[in-house]
């Protein structure tokens, strides 16, 4: 999925990369909502703390249909950027928390695990999490502009 994003200070373009699945394995879907994430101009406040933040998560659900019900899939979500810079800033100026751990990580261009679990059919173990995103700012060394990023949120599957 690919959605576009026009926004005042940091802006994302997101594209949800799905595996390949065998029907007699049953399969395995990454859902993402919320998109586009959409970091608001910042506020005096924003440049005191030296970011801004997206209020709005990016929600992400992991579901499996069919197959039999005992066969257990690890599903692993990551992040990364197709772009190697944030507009003019370093990409890792734009930054993503899983907001459960609100740990902050900042964005590259390699797969970044985000979270991972196993699932099975029968099991009740389809998944939901969201992401939030900040940008990095500060008084001198951000200037005032529209800053994009191409994000890509993947989901490997490992079946047995």
């Amino acid at each position: 999925m690919r959605r576009s994003v026009t926004l005042g200070l940091c802006g994302v373009l997101l594209a949800a990369m799905l595996p390949s699945h065998s029907a007699a394995q049953g399969s395995v879907v990454l859902t993402v909502t919320g998109s586009p994430v959409t970091i608001p101009a910042p506020a005096i406040a924003d440049y005191n703390n030296g970011f801004v933040v997206d209020a709005t998560p990016l929600a992400y659900n992991v579901n499996i249909a069919g197959g039999p019900p005992s066969n257990t899939h690890l599903t692993v979500v990551s992040i990364r950027s197709a772009s190697a810079t944030f507009g003019t800033l370093a990409l890792n100026n734009l930054q993503w928390a899983r907001t459960d751990i609100g740990t902050w990580n900042g964005l590259t261009t390699s797969d970044a695990p985000v979270e991972s679990r196993d699932i099975s059919r029968n099991s009740g173990n389809n998944w939901t999490n969201s992401l939030q995103f900040r940008c990095l700012i500060s008084w001198t060394g951000v200037p005032p502009a529209t800053y994009s990023a191409n994000l890509i949120v993947t989901l490997t599957v490992t079946s047995p």
